[in-house]
């Protein structure tokens, strides 16, 4: 390939040149990362031809977010094993931020589909459902005669979290077992649940659920269990399993506390006259 004749730029020429401002060029000198190739009697810099191969190597690595100080060690020891090198620790760092990106994205979609629920659900109104099977990580811990406060929860809460050591939040809710829940012990909960995803965790068979959602704060929490089984006593049903308390609607996402969307969940059979 042919060579030009070597050409002399101004700072705002050569910046023009490849598109970038002329303060980037004044700041790649200022750290030293790349001068100019002179200054003129003037103290104006002035860059040459010469300098394309390294500037648009500098501006390449740059657009693969290379950080500048691994830019300015290659730089010092150019040669084609530190390009392999530095090009290894990217591909890295390129690995573990897509995995991250993966884990947000996937946080964001529960975030919204959550929420989605809670908006289009039917409120205050017992639906006798089919679920599939769903996998929960619970907690060690049973609050067994536990009487929640705001800040007893959230001391539960927290320590779940270190159980477990999640980061994803968006599905952890409440257990109520059975023999409370008949009890009319409604302010009272067994232990903490979170959603997983594949074989992690323990199973919560497929079957016949009443799901009934709530809208109010939590402190008319035990008049939604009250509703609820007369609901699914009228229907013809009683409960057999624990219920399960989403918090589809919070602090995160509401101002008041009366725009709480509670999701409950209770495994059910039919009842016996019904069966015959």
């Amino acid at each position: 390939m042919e060579r030009r004749e070597e050409q002399f730029y101004t700072a705002g020429e050569f910046a023009r040149y490849f598109g970038i401002k002329k303060d980037t060029l004044l700041y790649y000198d200022k750290i030293g990362l790349f001068s100019p190739a002179g200054k003129r009697e003037n103290g104006y810099r002035y860059y040459s031809t010469k300098q394309f191969p390294v500037f648009v190597t500098l501006l390449s690595l740059r657009e693969m977010n290379v950080p500048i100080r691994e830019i300015r060690m290659y730089f010092e020891q150019q040669s084609p094993q530190q390009l392999c090198d530095m090009a290894r620790r990217q591909i890295q760092k390129i690995k573990i931020e897509r995995k991250r990106l993966k884990e947000i994205q996937q946080l964001f979609e529960q975030v919204y589909a959550k929420t989605k629920d809670a908006e289009t659900a039917i409120k205050e109104q017992v639906a006798i459902c089919e679920l599939p099977e769903e996998r929960f990580i619970y907690s060690r811990q049973s609050y067994d005669g536990i009487e929640l406060s705001e800040q007893k929860w959230w001391d539960i809460y927290g320590a779940f979290l270190q159980e477990t050591g999640m980061t994803d939040v968006s599905y952890i809710g409440s257990v109520i077992s059975l023999s409370r829940l008949l009890s009319g012990h409604f302010g009272q909960i067994d232990r903490l649940f979170a959603k997983v995803a594949g074989r992690r965790g323990k199973k919560r068979a497929a079957g016949l659920y009443a799901v009934f959602y709530h809208k109010g704060n939590y402190g008319t929490l035990s008049e939604m269990y009250t509703s609820i089984l007369k609901q699914i006593s009228h229907l013809g049903y009683h409960a057999v399993g624990d219920a399960y308390e989403e918090y589809l609607i919070d602090e995160t996402a509401a101002k008041s506390e009366d725009a709480f969307v509670t999701k409950c969940i209770i495994k059910v059979e039919a009842n016996e006259f019904l069966q015959k």
